[in-house]
């Protein structure tokens, strides 16, 4: 019997271990709140004057909205568009994103997440903020097994050390600083409408922030919170500072920040809010921080490949473990999360719904399925305003947006409102759950968000003689040829996505013993092949020549989505073969990597697995916290993470009684544990 996996081993050996001179920012959070930090452990470097987007405090229920009104009604800027239903109602962008119209520019803007505080070291006594060159010989090793970053320098040469770690389940930071010289100042903005700000530093007489004993109380409009400290007495040296000092005769400081939201502008969450600390002290959330991540790293799935000394295994490695964890801190909460999770803002922190696929789908798929069915509660929330869209485009049950905020309002877009691919995403993911744990079969949450997005899924197909196509209006997900969106019909990727879940969707149904089950797999079974006439495998089953940048997204018809019938492996594999002998990579993004990788391991071929997953580019460089820096102002991404961990369980568990490792070269003698195998059909 083979021995179990050492996971202590495994994941300490991918410790993050930082210095000055690295770019990466380290982050702890508990899902649903995080906070950066930068080489002294705090929030020092950030803040006022600094242009680093990636040091915040940042929680689910952190909202603010602009106390303006919009200009008109959000209703006012559907635009009608014909379809094959007749005309269909689309929340379109006049103008672009370059010009949009007020109004548009307003529900763009609103809300917007904002960072709660900063917490930040200061001169004892001026509370300046230490200059860089003060701070010198800067490390830090983030503990993952523990969840607990140390931070070591030395300020004008005496030896310093802060330990930082957040609570697992509360919305709290524990921060112990031995600092010689060096106070412990909290500062406090106002919220930003940029597209990747979190914080707005030059109106401080737009928002409060008041301190009463050891709470500190801030409002901004509709957005109201406190931040109770224990361990220290704060007091307040500005509108928006308050200082924490050490304790007499140079003991370390040694305190919990703990953020407590009273008035939120966002939804589904008044019942997810765990209440106060039950041991509101640094030793306290260390202990819970401790037994929590060593329970996770030991009850979840593992891979090992620690038995090849080729470094692309120790580096695929290493992207998993570190993809885990930063995926449990950003994006494990009750809400979809932002491109660039809890880090930073992108998109003024909404969500997209075409990419809770790859932020959510790994949950299931590496034993944390619990994480990815406590997110889909967000879809019962929406559902009304999803049924309210469908019946607006001529369809029944739920049309799903793909940007939206905590508002539920689908945000304005010259692309978003066309795009189809999320659509049949709560399908996806709510078989994965089920496949995961056999008790969600039994949910009627789920059955519901399955039924109603298929009925949406079944009215969208056009009839096309006796066969039955997508659009218009419609843009794929590649996201090209936009300006002819009002024509565009039947990308192969979503034809073959659309007829593989209107299947599963009617096995959903034959489970609850439903009336009309197999009306769905006949309806799937008229959908045009995917493949253009002369048997390619192509962006379009008929349509515009192929573009060859941005999203290869057309291989995700065999890949992603489990073969159907409809393409033979040939034919994907000449497509493989076609894109990556030549292909704009600079314009392509983080998952798409993970996307020629999951083709090429359904297509057995583990080398080409591989060599497509650490493709040597720009999106695809892995920084040494783990993240996927994309271009400036989207310096993480986590759909790059949960894409390569998707990936990962793809070419190491396979799919229903198949291969062993079909992604994997066989002499790695990859191990793995806890790792569920993709559906097969």
């Amino acid at each position: 019997m083979r021995a179990r996996i050492d996971r202590r081993a495994l994941v300490r050996r991918h410790d993050p271990h930082l210095t000055g001179a690295d770019d990466a920012v380290l982050s702890v959070g508990n899902g649903g709140f995080a906070a950066g930090v930068d080489r002294t452990g705090t929030q020092t470097f950030a803040g006022p004057g600094s242009d680093e987007t990636r040091i915040n405090t940042l929680a689910e229920w952190g909202w603010h909205t602009l106390p303006t009104d919009p200009p008109a009604p959000w209703e006012s800027l559907l635009r009608r568009y014909d379809s094959p239903r007749g005309p269909a109602a689309y929340m379109d962008l006049e103008g672009g994103t370059e010009h949009p119209e007020p109004a548009a520019a307003w529900f763009r803007e609103n809300p917007h997440k904002v960072s709660l505080l900063r917490f930040a070291l200061a001169e004892a006594g001026t509370g300046a903020t230490p200059a860089a060159d003060d701070i010198t010989d800067a490390a830090q090793h983030l503990d993952l097994w523990s969840g607990t970053i140390r931070s070591t320098f030395r300020y004008r040469g005496r030896p310093c050390t802060v330990t930082t770690t957040c609570d697992p389940v509360h919305d709290a930071l524990a921060l112990t600083i031995d600092a010689p010289g060096l106070d412990l100042v909290l500062t406090f903005p106002y919220g930003s409408p940029g597209w990747e700000l979190a914080a707005d530093w030059t109106a401080p007489s737009a928002h409060t922030t008041a301190v009463a004993g050891g709470r500190i109380g801030r409002r901004l409009d509709d957005l109201e919170y406190d931040v109770l400290v224990h361990g220290a007495e704060p007091r307040s040296t500005g509108a928006h500072a308050v200082r924490l000092a050490p304790p007499a005769g140079g003991a370390a400081l040694d305190v919990v920040l703990e953020l407590l939201p009273r008035a939120v502008p966002a939804v589904s969450l008044d019942e997810s809010a765990p209440g106060p600390l039950p041991e509101p002290s640094g030793v306290g959330v260390r202990e819970r921080a401790a037994r929590f991540w060593a329970e996770h790293w030991e009850s979840t799935g593992a891979l090992d490949l620690g038995a090849t000394e080729d470094p692309r295994a120790h580096e695929l490695e290493r992207r998993a473990v570190l993809s885990r964890y930063l995926q449990r801190v950003h994006a494990a909460g009750v809400l979809p999360p932002a491109e660039t999770g809890l880090l930073a803002n992108s998109w003024r922190g909404k969500f997209h719904l075409e990419m809770h696929w790859w932020h959510a789908a790994h949950f299931a798929l590496w034993g944390d399925a619990g994480s990815l069915r406590r997110g889909l509660g967000f879809y019962a929330a929406a559902l009304p305003g999803a049924r309210a869209t469908a019946r607006a485009q001529g369809c029944r049950g739920a049309r799903w947006p793909k940007q939206i905020g905590p508002d539920l309002r689908e945000a304005p877009s010259d692309i978003g409102p066309f795009l189809l691919w999320q659509q049949p995403h709560p399908i996806h993911l709510a078989e994965l759950v089920r496949r995961a744990d056999p008790s969600a079969a039994d949910d009627p949450l789920l059955h519901e968000l399955v039924e109603q997005t298929a009925l949406c899924l079944q009215d969208l197909l056009r009839a096309d003689g006796e066969r039955s196509g997508l659009g218009p209006p419609l843009i794929g997900a590649q996201e090209r040829h936009v300006a002819d969106r009002h024509r565009l019909q039947d990308p192969a990727f979503e034809l073959a996505y659309v007829t593989w879940a209107l299947r599963v969707a009617d096995r959903w149904r034959h489970r609850r013993g439903a009336r009309d089950a197999g009306e769905l797999t006949a309806v799937a079974a008229r959908i045009h092949s995917p493949l253009t006439a002369d048997g390619t495998l192509r962006s379009f089953r008929d349509g515009p020549a192929m573009d060859r940048s941005d999203h290869p997204s057309h291989l995700l018809a065999y890949g992603m989505v489990p073969p159907t019938g409809t393409i033979p492996a040939a034919a994907a594999a000449a497509a493989l073969e076609d894109v990556l002998a030549g292909w704009d990579w600079e314009s392509t993004w983080g998952w798409d990597y993970p996307a020629l990788a999951m083709t090429a391991a359904r297509l057995q071929r583990p080398r080409t697995a591989v060599d497509a997953l650490l493709l040597p580019t720009v999106k695809n460089r892995c920084d040494g916290a783990g993240h996927f820096p994309q271009r400036p102002g989207l310096p993480a991404y986590l759909p790059a993470n949960g894409g390569t961990l998707i990936a990962l369980a793809l070419m190491s568990a396979g799919w229903d009684d198949g291969p062993r490792t079909p992604g994997l070269p066989a002499d790695w003698r990859a191990r793995h544990e806890g790792i569920l195998p993709l559906p097969a059909h």
